[in-house]
């Protein structure tokens, strides 16, 4: 026969479960931790190539080396597409149709210019 007994201890036994508690706890801790170094590395690095093919992509393509006809201008202090369009142009010719000329033969998104910047000026067609 069974006998089924409700006696309970007043010692405590879990000094042993304890320990391998606070160990698993610890582990799985520094486990967390490690995952976590892991995905913040793998973030940076993907924001760091990201940026760094945004900043390629978005330096512009430099003009071909001048053709046969075309002028290359050094672009003196205080210069700009306005003066030199000006110069350059004939009298028929719109100076706002030459200065987009110069602005897509160059590939330049605006119209400011650098001290020393070399510009391609486009044949008169």
């Amino acid at each position: 026969m069974t006998t089924i007994s409700s006696y309970s201890t007043n010692y405590k036994d879990g000094g042993a479960n304890k320990r391998i508690s606070s160990r698993l706890h610890k582990e799985r801790r520094a486990e967390r931790l490690l995952v976590r170094l892991a995905a913040a590395t793998l973030f940076f690095v993907l924001l760091f190539t990201g940026m760094t093919l945004v900043k390629g992509f978005a330096d512009g393509e430099k003009p071909a080396n001048a053709g046969v006809g075309e002028k290359v201008m050094i672009v003196s202090k205080g210069e700009t597409l306005w003066n030199i369009a000006g110069s350059v142009r004939e009298e028929n010719q719109d100076i706002r149709r030459v200065i987009f000329d110069i602005k897509s033969r160059n590939n330049l998104t605006s119209s400011v210019l650098l001290e020393g910047q070399s510009l391609i000026i486009p044949t008169n067609e």
